[in-house]
């Protein structure tokens, strides 16, 4: 190429000097024509410069369209007619790893900063800085001096309102008591109303069979006066004797004391009736008395049921008030609130602490497990979702200076939110790091494998070119000849290119020298050629040389093998170099 440029400049120096050699004489002869020739002389002169500048202009523009002439074609020419040396490899096809690659930040997977939750002096740090710890496990202890008293008096103040409790729960139960008394009371005098009851309807019994037996004597007694009339009647007019009309008039007289009688029991029978209706309503009053006074009683045992309530819950107000004195009580022991790895010992013992203060007594760190986190291209968001889903994607991430040694882990976290500064999306991969490999902070090569690329066609990557119409490479013909195959490579892992289309397996393509190659280039294998897939390289003079592909045996002598003619597989149209 750098002789092109010699000799291109070469021709555009001669193609300058010309003309100005050709317009100087010109100019020179047109200004003194006017003195030395006549008119006639003056026009041939001039008719013979025209041809010659319309020659001239003929032979520059030959020379500056062979100059124009297409880079490219000088090269194919210039490449076809020299043997340039070149590495080849042959196109294998193997199962990869489809990964996406990128910087990650080790990070923990907890930070803790330990704060005191209640004020006091440091009396003891029971760590190391840069210790790990675990959790449960002491690291500072406070004066505890003044929780404890608050601690006591709590205590005291809730004895105190317990015993009230129990004094109020005595007087209710004695209250109590009282309700149950009255309650029989009425429960007896209920008893009484019953029997005042009870009597009255047997002397109301004993009336009604009075004025029943005052009404038989009064039919006697009536009878006995008419039969007393009569017969004194029969006696006046001597039909009878006297002593029979006598009879009679003693049986009336008779009649009408029996009827006396009877009245005088029956104004009895209601005499005691009507006292013991008068029994039965004192009886009644006596009740209604009794029921006021278990109405009474209840009231005193549902104040002393109130009372109770109150006393218990300033028991609750005391008991809160030592359990509040109890947990500021226990603050003044600091304990581990996570595994991890202790930082620096940020305030040191003696120091006077306030509570939840800004500045922490020390960071913990969680590092089993720790995390990593990277960004990758948006682009690669809705692939990695779909892979995702259902399953775990691996996720290996290797230390710079130290590529051959990888720690695994598994992918738990896509961000909702893509980087709109960056067009990256992050994520997040959980790590066991029981080795404590991985230490927060550190900057580490984090590589998501997305799938597996089952039977891939794959090349070095070395061997895939960029051009004005895309990717190709340099295919190895039979004849010791190249040619340009346009490719599509889907994908670049540890220095291998998967391929789509363009060449298939047992191709054999360059590897190095590829910018002296055009289509047709006469190629000569050089000596170390590039095994397939790992950038090794293979001593041919120990191993022998393969004439296929027109290496050189031996021997010296050069040999055309039968190599296998290799068939393009359909791919877009790849640009030269």
């Amino acid at each position: 190429m750098n002789q092109d440029k010699i000799e291109d400049n070469a021709e555009a120096s001669l193609i300058d000097t010309d003309i100005n050699t050709a317009v100087v004489p010109e100019s020179k002869t047109h200004r003194s024509s006017n003195n030395l020739f006549s008119r006639k002389a003056f026009t041939r002169k001039r008719l013979g410069f025209l041809l010659a500048g319309l020659l001239l202009l003929g032979g520059v523009g030959f020379v500056v369209s062979r100059s124009n002439e297409p880079k490219a074609e000088k090269a194919d020419r210039k490449g076809k007619n020299q043997v340039t040396p070149v590495t080849v490899t042959k196109v294998i096809r193997k199962t990869v790893p489809v990964q996406v690659s990128a910087i990650g930040t080790v990070q923990a997977d907890a930070a803790v900063s330990v704060t005191p939750q209640t004020g006091g002096r440091i009396t003891g740090v029971f760590f190391k800085k840069g210790q790990e710890v675990r959790k449960g496990d002491l690291l500072f202890t406070l004066d505890e001096r003044s929780q404890t008293a608050a601690v006591q008096q709590a205590t005291g103040t809730v004895a105190q309102a317990e015993s009230q409790v129990q004094q109020t729960r005595a007087t209710a139960n004695k209250n109590l008591g009282l309700v149950k008394q009255a309650e029989a009371t009425v429960e007896r005098d209920l008893g009484l109303v019953a029997q005042a009851r009870a009597t009255l309807k047997k002397d109301q019994g004993l009336l009604g069979q009075a004025q029943a037996v005052l009404k038989k004597d009064q039919a006697q007694a009536e009878f006995a006066m008419s039969q007393s009339k009569r017969y004194a009647d029969l006696a006046a007019s001597g039909a009878i004797s006297r002593d029979l009309a006598q009879q009679y008039a003693t049986n009336a007289a008779a009649s009408q004391a029996t009827l006396q009688a009877d009245r005088e029991a029956i104004a009895t029978a209601l005499a005691v009736v009507g006292s013991d209706e008068i029994a039965i309503t004192n009886a009644e009053s006596v009740v209604e008395i009794d029921r006021v006074g278990v109405e009474n009683a209840n009231s005193v045992v549902n104040g002393d049921a109130a009372a109770i309530e109150t006393a218990q819950a300033v028991v609750s107000t005391n008991g809160g008030a030592l359990s509040n004195a109890q947990v500021l009580a226990s603050y003044t022991k600091i304990y581990a609130p996570i595994d991890g790895l202790a930082g620096n010992v940020l305030v040191p013992e003696g120091t006077v602490v306030q509570a939840n203060g800004n500045t922490p007594l020390v960071v913990l760190q969680k590092i089993r497990p720790i995390q990593v986190a990277f960004s990758v291209p948006e682009s690669n968001l809705s692939t990695i979702q779909k892979r995702m889903s259902g399953r775990n994607l691996k996720v290996d991430v290797t230390f710079a200076g130290n590529e051959k040694k990888s720690v695994s882990g598994t992918l738990s976290f896509i961000n909702n939110t893509v980087d709109n500064a960056t067009g990256t999306i992050q994520l997040i991969g959980d790590f066991d790091n029981t080795d404590g490999k991985l230490f927060p902070g550190q900057f580490v090569n984090a590589t998501l494998t997305l799938s597996q690329e089952v039977d891939a066609t794959i090349v070095p990557s070395q061997a895939v070119q960029n051009g004005p119409d895309g990717q190709f490479v340099f295919r190895v013909k039979d004849d010791n000849t190249v040619e340009n195959v346009p490719v599509t490579a889907i994908a670049t892992i540890d220095g291998q290119s998967l391929i789509q289309k363009g060449v298939k397996p047992g191709d054999q393509v360059v590897t190095d020298g590829q910018g002296n190659l055009v289509t047709g280039s006469k190629i000569q294998i050089k000596e170390e050629t590039a095994k397939p897939n790992t950038g090794e390289t293979t001593d041919t003079k120990s191993k022998g040389a393969n004439p296929a592909n027109g290496d050189t045996p031996p021997d010296g002598k050069k040999r055309r093998g039968k190599g296998k003619k290799s068939s393009e597989s359909s791919a877009p149209a790849g640009g030269n170099p």
